[in-house]
């Protein structure tokens, strides 16, 4: 796509070994939840914070953070034993499998069975599950005995960059798997396969030669008459169709007719949910005057809707909404090969992104992404989330329009220059120049963890499932030292969780005045619970990349903490992230982000989008509140990242974030009434928008449309006229693009700082009196003209040149 300039319209411019003694716990890749803000239950037993933001009284004695010493931790980290388990990091899934492979329950039932068999797995199934529960890997990235994993390959960058080696050698893996009995996908275009894999079976496959590194399976976040739609002024786009411009028998309402859109998300329908939303009318459904009306395209792992995540079917009530005669390829893609699998189906590509004609869907939308799992540069280089953005740069070389949400993430990340010093094993000072009262420098390195309304006050010891999953502790860490070109990995970083843990007295007699004392003997402070340690030394398949995740148990709360939260938890704890360079000298761009819940103390809005809405190929929305305007504060920032992860030094040339804002908290059947929220809900709105301003550019140039060929016609004349549709399509999406930049940046529409900014991108997109001059403005541009008639030259007396006619639609198109 032909990203505009970053201006204003004025110029045309446009979100857990000894388990008492430490706690092992992390997923990687969680699950994909939404990107709309949680509206969780009430966790509160006591007040929250108040108006002003201090802390509840009950912790008003907080756990110090600055300069904190770490407590020493009677166990250490798990330590690798073979080549095979040093592939699995010196985290959860390592502490997993050796807290297993000790079990004297598990070499019983296992009898004579081979390790690593089959056979061993069944007959072990309890032990390994005993033995994840130990590990305190959540549920959501278990099936059972079965660990779900991403299974990185063993390759040089050559054959990564060749997209031909890369199928065989990951399709060469995937049946090695799939032969020794286990479920595996490839991922198309990335160095990785998605597999469950028994715990008893995991060092086998991490000691298979073309194994690199094997980490806990990385999932996207899924970030009435929808009031949205109001609110975006729907109907002034709707009558855009009746242009008097027009041919009478073109004009009409816009609607979607003739259009396709393809969703991707996450679904719910194990009770049925699809079809009450049909007979309620908010859903599209199949009839016999329309039998293709809507396609349902189920996820390798499960039945369509079978994860009972409604946040995909608010997001189809809204595109519907908006656009009912459009046709739609609904995508249950909850995993990363379902997503890409599914843009090379609806762009029309195949397994290597070539195109095998017009996209079966002209636009794409998806309101879910992943946190630091690739550069953040708009780019998936050295990441497994390669295949991800190179099947969106080519279903947009294919002429489709794909939207993504900003993600939610602007009060949940952090980032900032390592702490520099020629030492390995150097901690982060999260607050640089802080001082003392004499001013002494006082370096801060533990970075807390926060809810809102709580302050550093995390809720523990869930008593419910769906608690457990709601207040996990979610952290990563990614910097600036992506496998790529001349780059390798080799730049080590461990990123830490620490708890606060409260003194360890005891009574003592004290000989000296005959009586009892209480005396300290482990004095309060922060202590290790878990920490993610992968191999960052140069070899094949790393990747700079750290994550945490903690199911927070009883024992970890503090009694600073008591009486925060109600009894559907154990009491509060209080936790934060530490990070440690361990090579010396490495100086690199850091990263933090967290999910669920947890905000950080020492937080940064700026640069905080999810992938792939970094992607220049992607329309990226933020959010705003479908009442007031306002931008939503959860709404992730631009500017994307500079080569490699790097800081970047303001917005990317051609590649400026986010594009446009629309609107959030409006109503949805799923939900209920303004309970659908997040960029999440944004980024459909803009998406059905898309649509029909599409449909719209379709009917200003439809007298350019190429004629069907003769029977008979030549391969020559059939291959001409496939590269004619295929640009055709190609300028109709990016004049469509521009269009809506138009309309973002005016009509008072540009909101926050003037111009271009990184948090409402080009402006509010709501269709304004003048919309029709905005999208005429873009279709008279010069890189347009092929999709309009060839002029007279010399021009008849009193017609006006498309250079004119765009002159005045973009003055027309300004005027408030």
């Amino acid at each position: 796509m032909n990203k505009l300039a970053t201006k204003k319209f004025a110029v045309l411019g446009l979100t857990a070994a000894c388990a008492t003694a430490l706690l092992w716990a992390a997923q990687d890749g969680a699950p994909a939840q939404t990107l709309s803000r949680a509206n969780a239950p009430s966790l509160g037993g006591a007040p929250a914070a108040s108006a002003s933001g201090t802390a509840p009284a009950s912790s008003a004695a907080s756990a110090p953070t600055g300069g904190a010493q770490v407590r020493a931790v009677a166990a250490a980290a798990p330590v690798p034993h073979t080549p095979a388990q040093a592939k699995l990091g010196a985290g959860q899934l390592l502490q997993a499998l050796q807290s297993f492979a000790a079990d004297p329950t598990a070499r019983r039932a296992a009898g004579a069975s081979a390790p690593g068999s089959a056979a061993y797995s069944v007959a072990t199934a309890a032990a390994q599950i005993a033995a994840l529960d130990r590990a305190g890997i959540p549920a959501r990235y278990r099936d059972g005995e079965r660990v779900k994993v991403n299974v990185n390959l063993a390759l040089s960058q050559d054959t990564i960059a060749n997209a031909s080696l890369l199928d065989r050698a990951a399709t060469s893996l995937r049946e090695t798997l799939r032969g020794a009995g286990l479920q595996v996908e490839k991922i198309n275009g990335s160095p990785s396969l998605e597999a469950f894999v028994p715990l008893a079976r995991l060092e086998w496959v991490a000691g298979l030669r073309d194994v690199a590194q094997i980490s806990l399976l990385a999932m996207p976040r899924t970030a009435a008459f929808s009031d949205g739609a109001t609110a975006s002024n729907i109907d002034q786009l709707r009558a855009l169709g009746n242009y008097a411009g027009l041919d009478a028998g073109l004009r009409r309402d816009l609607k979607g007719e003739g259009l396709t859109i393809a969703v991707f998300d996450q679904f719910a329908d194990t009770a049925g949910e699809v079809k009450a939303l049909q007979d309620a009318n908010e859903w599209p459904k199949n009839s016999a005057a329309v039998a293709d009306k809507v396609t349902l395209f189920k996820p390798a792992a499960g039945a369509f809707g079978y994860t009972k995540v409604k946040h995909g079917n608010a997001v189809v009530e809204i595109v519907y909404d908006i656009a009912p005669e459009a046709k739609f390829r609904i995508y249950d893609a909850g995993q990363t090969a379902d997503w890409v699998k599914g843009i090379q189906d609806a762009a029309n590509l195949n397994a290597l992104n070539q195109p095998q004609g017009e996209p079966r869907a002209q636009v794409l939308t998806a309101s879910q992404g992943m946190s630091l799992y690739a550069p953040g540069d708009g780019t998936g280089t050295g990441s497994n989330l390669k295949g991800l953005y190179d099947a969106i740069e080519a279903a947009a070389r294919n002429g489709v329009l794909i939207l993504n949400a900003a993600g939610n993430e602007a009060q949940k990340h952090w980032d900032d220059d390592s702490t520099a010093g020629a030492v390995a094993n150097t901690l982060q000072d999260f607050v640089v120049g802080n001082r003392d009262a004499n001013g002494a420098l006082i370096a801060d390195n533990i970075n807390p963890l926060r809810i809102d309304g709580f302050g550093e006050c995390i809720p523990v010891g869930a008593v419910s499932q769906a608690d457990q999953s709601l207040i996990e502790i979610d952290v990563w860490l990614g910097w600036n030292d992506w496998t790529g070109g001349a780059n390798t990995t080799d730049a080590d970083y461990r990123l830490e969780l620490v708890r606060w843990a409260d003194a360890v007295t005891q009574r003592q007699w004290d000989w000296n005045t005959w009586s009892y004392k209480t005396v300290t003997v482990t004095p309060a402070g922060w202590v290790a619970v878990s920490q993610s340690d992968e191999a960052q030394n140069g070899g094949a398949g790393q990747q700079p990349l750290e994550r945490v995740v903690l199911n927070p148990a009883a024992n970890t709360k503090t009694t600073t903490c008591d009486g925060v939260f109600n009894n559907r938890f154990a009491g509060g704890g209080k936790f934060g992230v530490r990070i440690v360079r361990k090579s010396a000298g490495a100086s690199n761009f850091l990263r933090l982000m967290s999910g669920g819940l947890h905000s950080f103390q020492y937080g940064q809005n700026e640069r905080s989008l999810v992938h792939p809405a970094d992607s220049a190929s992607v329309i990226t929305v933020a959010a705003l509140d479908a009442a007031t305007s306002n931008l939503e504060s959860y709404s992730s920032r631009g500017p994307v990242l500079a080569a490699g992860g790097a800081r970047p030094a303001g917005q990317a040339a051609g590649n400026a974030k986010p594009d446009l804002a629309n609107f959030a908290n409006v109503d949805t059947v799923s939900y209920g009434d303004n309970q659908f929220n997040g960029t999440s809900s944004a980024t459909p709105h803009v998406a059905a928008l898309a649509l029909l301003g599409l449909q719209h550019q379709r009917q200003l140039t439809n007298a350019t449309v190429p004629a069907p060929l003769p029977a008979g016609a030549t391969q020559e004349q059939k291959d001409a006229r496939a590269a004619l549709l295929k640009q055709r399509n190609i300028d109709l999406a990016d004049a469509t693009y521009d269009s809506l930049v138009y309309v973002s940046s005016t009509g008072g529409n540009d909101l926050g700082a003037a111009g271009f900014d990184s948090s409402y991108g080009n402006g509010r997109l709501k269709f304004h009196a003048n919309s029709e001059a905005c999208f005429l403005s873009s279709i008279y541009d010069a890189k347009y003209r092929a999709l309009l008639p060839a002029q007279a030259n010399p021009l008849p007396a009193g017609q006006k040149s498309y250079d004119q006619l765009r002159t005045e639609n973009s003055a027309t198109c300004a005027t408030k």
